[in-house]
């Protein structure tokens, strides 16, 4: 059993570590709102919505291109959500090849480029914004995110 003394330092260690627990477990997970705030700030025209599970979904213009932001692993009572998807697809007049698709997919990592039916290129990147400051992350993944898809529409020679 603890002693009156141990109780008392067990109760204060908690009392101040529960401000650092508390910021901590809100900077995991980001929420739409959150995430339209970071996204305007970089003047990526964004419009909040929602997509069929309910769940926040952003669209924006990205390196001249309509792209959208997809939440999943969402908390139903908070809204804030711990894995994000950037995706943005190309309409090409004759499609691409899958040897292209390849060549990109072999190249890049974290990024996967697939074929819709009219073998016009669609790229998915995602990540997670836990155990970081979601904001801030969000933000350098958007920048890294542009990056990409520079290559992508070289790769797929989209002009």
């Amino acid at each position: 059993m603890l002693d009156k003394a141990k109780t008392r330092l067990l109760g204060a260690v908690l009392v101040l570590a529960s401000p650092l627990l508390a910021a901590e477990a809100s900077a995991e997970r980001i929420s739409g709102r959150e995430a339209l705030a970071v996204m305007r700030a970089m003047d990526l025209s964004p419009e909040l919505g929602t997509d069929s599970h309910g769940d926040p979904q952003i669209e924006f213009m990205i390196e001249g291109l309509h792209a959208r932001l997809n939440f999943y692993d969402c908390k139903k009572q908070d809204g804030r959500c711990g894995s994000l998807q950037l995706e943005t697809a190309l309409d090409l007049e004759d499609g691409t090849s899958l040897r292209a698709a390849n060549e990109f997919n072999q190249k890049y990592r974290y990024v996967r480029l697939y074929l819709d039916h009219e073998m016009d290129p669609y790229l998915q990147f995602d990540f997670e914004v836990l155990h970081t400051d979601a904001k801030s992350h969000l933000e350098s993944q958007i920048e890294l995110y542009g990056k990409l898809l520079r290559d992508f529409k070289d790769a797929m020679g989209y002009y």
